[in-house]
């Protein structure tokens, strides 16, 4: 799993580098992620916290930033109650793969 997986993205979009360089915009900037919100939501109700989660897992997996797709998906799955984990931690490691993937595509626009 790679951090970001330009060259499978590309591949994804019919290798159309406009397009792909739109998503890559848009998944840096239009809808940044916070771990404070995910915070209140778990607090408030797992669910829509999963789903908060789902909406930046589902855009990391479009765009192939792979480990952060990882990560959303084993977090939702312990939020969603279908496997057993340490949402603490889960958190961590689903912001720093996010974290990550975001620099990562910064550097190259």
């Amino acid at each position: 799993m790679e951090i970001y997986n330009r060259a499978l993205a590309l591949e994804m979009v019919g290798n159309e580098e406009e397009l792909l360089q739109e998503l890559e915009h848009s998944f840096v900037y239009d809808k940044v992620f916070s771990m404070a919100q995910l915070e209140e939501l778990e607090n408030k109700n797992p669910l829509d916290a999963a789903a908060y989660v789902h909406s930046f897992k589902g855009a990391a997996r479009q765009i192939c930033a792979e480990l952060a797709a990882f990560a959303g998906q084993n977090l939702e799955d312990v939020l969603r109650g279908k496997k057993q984990g340490n949402v603490k931690e889960l958190n961590a490691a689903f912001n720093t793969a996010l974290s990550n993937a975001v620099d990562t595509i910064k550097a190259g626009l």
